[in-house]
This record gives C-alpha cells, sequence and structure tokens, in this order.
C-alpha cells in the first residue's frame, strides 16, 4: 500500500516597503524542507511551494490536480496569514478534503486562531521533524503524538502535550532543497559574490531577551551542529547545486564561540574558498574570531543595533549600551568585512526626536548597508504582551494599529522611514562607495530604482498604515 502524498508551502507575504521589494534576500524555506526530508526518510511523498519566489498564478491548483494530496502543510508567519487564508479557501473551494496542517511561528504562538477560523485541521507546535511523520503516520488518531494542537468538538483547543526538542542536529537529514528550483535564490542586490546562493543553519535557539523578537518555536536553550556536519553540507551543496554562498540561518554566528572557532577552523582547513555572511550582536564581536572568519570567507556581518537611544535600548532589553555598537563597527571594519546593520523604529513610546537619535546614530555608525523598519508587534513576543499591543491579521505586513502606548502616529513613522534612508544612502561618497562594490549589472538598475523613490519620498511607503 502506497504512502499518502504531502504538499508542503512557503506562503510568503506581499512586502510593501520598497527596501523588502527590490533588496530583500530570497533564501530556502529550510522549515517545510526540513520537515519534507523527515517524510522522505519515512518513505513519503513529498512536494514543495514557495511562495515568496514563485506567483500565485495558479500553481497551488495546478499542484493539488497533479499531486492529489492527502495532507497540505503552512509554515506560517503572522505577515502570511492572509496568504494562508487565501490558499485554504481555494484549496477548499476546489474541493480538495486533504488534512491541513500549520506550523511555524505564528501558529505556535496562536494555534486557536488557525483552528478556529478553520485553516487548519492541527497545528504542529515548535519542531516539527519528529511530530509531523508521526501525525502524517496516525491521523486522526494523534492523542499520543505531542506538541500537537487540535480544536475538539465543544470548540476548546486540545494540546496534546509539549512539542518535542530536535536534541541531535547532526541526525537530521539534510533539507529537502530537490523540492525547489535553487537558482531562485540569491543574496540581495549589492552585497552578493555569486549569482546563485542557499542557506544553512549552525544551530537553533538564542540565550537573548530581546523583547521584540519570537522565540516561541526554538526558545533560549542552545543546540548546536557539529563543525564536520555543516563542512560536510557546504561541500555538498556545491556538489549536487554549484552553490558556492551562503547565509548561516541563525541569530547569532558566535552566540557559543568555542564551537564557532571549531567551525571555522573545519572550513578554513577545508579550504572551500566560499563567500558567506551571518548575523552577530554588536557587542559580541571579537577581533580575533572576525580574522578567523575572514579567512574562511566571510564577506559581510548582519547585525542588529535597532535603536540610538539608550532608553530604548533599556526598554527592547537589547542587552547591549551604544559604546559596544560603536566598538563592534570598528573590529569589524579592521578585519576587512562588511556591515550590514538594521534598526527599528516606532516602538510603543518611542518619540520622534528618539527616532531621529536612532537616524543620526546610524550615520555614525557607517555601515556598508543600513535598514530600516517600522516596528511590527508579531503575536508571542514579549513586547507585544507587555503591552498589550493588538496585531490586525487584515494587513499583509504592517499591525502597528493604534495603541495608547504608540505616542507617534503612524504617518509620522512612515515619514521618518523616508527620512532616514533618504539621509543615509543619498551622500555622495556613500553612494560611490556603494556603487564600487556592485559585482552584477542588474544591482546597479535596482540601486538606481531604489534611489528614484528615495527621492520622491516613497521608499517606506504602501504599508496601508491605519490612521489615527
Amino acid at each position: 500500500m502506497s504512502k499518502p502524498s504531502i504538499l508542503l508551502i512557503e506562503p510568503g507575504y506581499i512586502p510593501d516597503s520598497l527596501i523588502e521589494r527590490l533588496a530583500t534576500s530570497t533564501m530556502p524555506p529550510l522549515g517545510i524542507l526540513q520537515v519534507a526530508a523527515m517524510l522522505e526518510q519515512a518513505g513519503y511523498p513529498c512536494y514543495a511551494l514557495d511562495f515568496s519566489v514563485m506567483p500565485m498564478d495558479g500553481r497551488l491548483q495546478r499542484a493539488i490536480q497533479r499531486y492529489d494530496p492527502e495532507f497540505i502543510g503552512f509554515s506560517c508567519t503572522a505577515p502570511c496569514l492572509p496568504n494562508v487564508q487565501q490558499m485554504v479557501r481555494e484549496i477548499r473551494d476546489m474541493g480538495c478534503t486533504a488534512t491541513i496542517i500549520c506550523g511555524g511561528y505564528d501558529a505556535t504562538a496562536r494555534p486557536e486562531v488557525y483552528l478556529e477560523r478553520g485553516l487548519a485541521d492541527v497545528v504542529v507546535l515548535g519542531e516539527g521533524e519528529y511530530s509531523t511523520p508521526r501525525l502524517v503516520d496516525q491521523w486522526p488518531d494523534v492523542e499520543d503524538v505531542p506538541g500537537l494542537a487540535l480544536l475538539r468538538d465543544n470548540g476548546v483547543v486540545h494540546r496534546t502535550g509539549e512539542p518535542v526538542r530536535v536534541k541531535d542536529l547532526d541526525a537530521l537529514p539534510y533539507p529537502a532543497r530537490h523540492l525547489l528550483d535553487m537558482s531562485l535564490y540569491k543574496l540581495a542586490p549589492g552585497y552578493r559574490r555569486s549569482p546563485r546562493a542557499t542557506s544553512v543553519f549552525f544551530h537553533r535557539g538564542c540565550p537573548h531577551r530581546c523583547t521584540f523578537c519570537d522565540r516561541t518555536v526554538f526558545g533560549q536553550k542552545l543546540t548546536l551542529r557539529s563543525a564536520d556536519s555543516i563542512v560536510a553540507e557546504l561541500k555538498y551543496l556545491e556538489r549536487t547545486y554549484g552553490v558556492t554562498e551562503f547565509r548561516f540561518h541563525d541569530d547569532r554566528f558566535l552566540v557559543h564561540p568555542r564551537r564557532a572557532e571549531e567551525l571555522l577552523d573545519a572550513m578554513i582547513k577545508a579550504d572551500l574558498g566560499y563567500t558567506w555572511f551571518c548575523a552577530e550582536r554588536v557587542d559580541k564581536l571579537d577581533a580575533r574570531l572576525l580574522k578567523k572568519m575572514k579567512a574562511a570567507g566571510c564577506f559581510r556581518i548582519e547585525s542588529g543595533v535597532e535603536a540610538g537611544s539608550q532608553r530604548v535600548l533599556n526598554l527592547i532589553k537589547k542587552g547591549i549600551k551604544k559604546e559596544a555598537a560603536v566598538e563592534g563597527f570598528r573590529k569589524v571594519r579592521e578585519a576587512g568585512i562588511g556591515v550590514l546593520s538594521n534598526f527599528i523604529l516606532g516602538f510603543p513610546t518611542e518619540t520622534p526626536e528618539e527616532m531621529h537619535e536612532t537616524i543620526d546614530f546610524a550615520i555614525e555608525l557607517d555601515p556598508d548597508y543600513a535598514a530600516f523598519f517600522m516596528f511590527q508587534p508579531y503575536p508571542g513576543t514579549d513586547i507585544a504582551a507587555e503591552f498589550g499591543l493588538p496585531w490586525d491579521d487584515d494587513h499583509r505586513r504592517f499591525s502597528r494599529l493604534p495603541h495608547p502606548s504608540y505616542t507617534t502616529p503612524n504617518e509620522t513613522v512612515e515619514k521618518i522611514v523616508d527620512i532616514a534612508y533618504r539621509r543615509f544612502y543619498l551622500h555622495p561618497t556613500r553612494v560611490w562607495r556603494l556603487a564600487r562594490q556592485v559585482d552584477h549589472p542588474e544591482d546597479l538598475v535596482t540601486m538606481g530604482m531604489a534611489a528614484i523613490s528615495m527621492l520622491q519620498g516613497g521608499f517606506a511607503g504602501g504599508t496601508n498604515a491605519p490612521a489615527e
């Protein structure tokens, strides 16, 4: 008897700001691909769609007609919810009776939303590598499968126990990248070295307590892969897909300095010749390890400074001083590695003056690239719970609904985001420096479009932010 087939979907979302539409890296959805690899290992036929890199032009309907899946799974984040709602409606309108599974950050934080709205027959909580194959194998008798959420006949959401943590990441098969076209994935224009890239993960979990960050799936406890496992996967990626550029898909690369150094030593010894970038906190940038990162092929580090006001940094429990950011950036520059820095504007109680302080600080730090985002009160985050911040599921991306803690109106925040981009990028020295870093002709076109938008004052536009 053949086993049922499963269609796994990354729903994607429609980026609102031009910076997202033009300058966002596209990386394979490792979450669903890792689950798919486990399902394939158990003998289940799997298929995948990634609507973050492909249009919704009837592909979903064609895939259902072609594969006739008995299970359809969605990876869910809050901004993707409108797409999930639309796709589930289309699935049911086709007469498809497949069991719908939802998982990921938002489904873990708010399983009741997906169950009560009829978007899911079952929600997989937390890490899904072990629970999903058991769910598919035993459905609908899944009471003994831990880490699931179901809707009882009386309308009560029932959980089958705590999610199972993956303790040995080396034991997992490589993500099932063969289910998607790897040529669709690349780093953002202007800071890539290769026309094709992919992502790998080093660890799971983050020990820090930034209140705006969602830790519902992996939590704070660290689980790490071995250096040998990662180097073997990198060689496999080059051999199988011709990929020699990648991103470490982790919140922090140096989160465990000893294990990170073991990985760097293994990469240097293997003389891979790959280029890569990663994320790291500004207060954890070690000069000695930065030199090794450079020798191992690291060409850029993404670091979230978030704010230029020490009061706001303390509010969000970032756990850094502004002086640490200045020192960290100095170390990165001395190591010959580029920097991309992220900043968030519009936190609860943040004033326009503090937002402009953030812009001033970004200019002072002088990273190669800076990204300015409007604050999003993601469900499941500590800051959303602390202030009781609402989330609007009807907005594709922007959900900063009116609330007493927002002391700055949405229209003002939008204007300040535009000002941030213009002040940071529209300077002759920086324009020239960025142009010199572009390795691909099409990236010059992208940067030109972004510059025109900045001059027109619409770089943050399209958010449809609710009026206050």
